[in-house]
């Protein structure tokens, strides 16, 4: 696959205008549709990254500060197993 950048992608677009000259519609080819969702999906992996990361180190801080009950491995398995999560 033949990637281009985002910009270029949206030159490659073309409109569909009423009668008045306003655009209704966007005809959009299928390369710069399969470049666009692989931008947006680059994206939303590393939104996903970064809340992932958030959530451990705000974990990882209350641990450190004694706010966290641990269970034993053991426990959270059989926990896993029982909710059918194993």
């Amino acid at each position: 696959m033949n990637i281009m950048t985002v910009a270029e992608a949206i030159g490659k677009v073309r409109y569909v205008v009423d009668a008045n000259g306003e655009k209704t519609d966007a005809i959009i080819p299928l390369m710069v549709w399969k470049t666009l969702l692989a931008v947006w999906q680059q994206s939303l992996d590393l939104v996903e990254d970064h809340e992932d990361r958030s959530i451990l180190m705000e974990w990882l801080k209350r641990r450190a500060a004694g706010d966290i009950d641990m269970i034993p491995l053991e426990d959270l398995e059989r926990e896993l197993r029982a909710d059918g999560l194993l």
